[in-house]
C-alpha cells in the first residue's frame, strides 16, 4: 500500500483538486495551484505511458495538461469546466488501472 501511494500522491492530489472544484472556491488561489498539481500529474503520468508504450494514454494525458495549463489559460464557462474537472478525475482514477509506475 506504501508503495502504491508513494507512486501515485500526485495523481490522488489531482483527483482531490479537480473535484474540489466543483464546490465554489475563490479563483486565483485555487485554480492556479490546481491547474499547477493536474499538469504535473498528467505530464508524470504521460511519461509512465510512454515507458509502456501506451501512446493513446500519452496523447489523453497530454491533452489534459494542454488543457489545464495554467501559463496561457483556456477560458471555458463554468458548466463546461464542471465537467472537464469530472472527466479528469475519472481519467486518473482509470490511469492507477491501466498505467503502472516501473519502480
Amino acid at each position: 500500500m506504501q508503495e502504491w501511494l508513494r507512486d501515485n500522491w500526485l495523481k490522488i492530489v489531482a483527483i482531490l483538486f479537480v473535484l474540489g472544484a466543483l464546490a465554489p472556491v475563490p479563483y486565483f488561489a485555487y485554480y492556479q495551484l490546481m491547474n499547477w498539481v493536474v499538469v504535473g500529474a498528467a505530464l508524470m503520468t504521460a511519461w509512465q505511458a510512454y515507458k509502456q508504450n501506451s501512446v493513446w494514454i500519452v496523447w489523453l494525458f497530454v491533452l489534459v495538461a494542454v488543457v489545464f495549463n495554467p501559463v496561457a489559460p483556456l477560458y471555458f464557462r463554468a458548466d463546461v469546466w464542471q465537467a472537464a474537472d469530472i472527466t479528469v478525475a475519472a481519467l486518473f482514477v482509470i490511469s492507477f488501472f491501466l498505467v503502472k509506475p516501473q519502480s
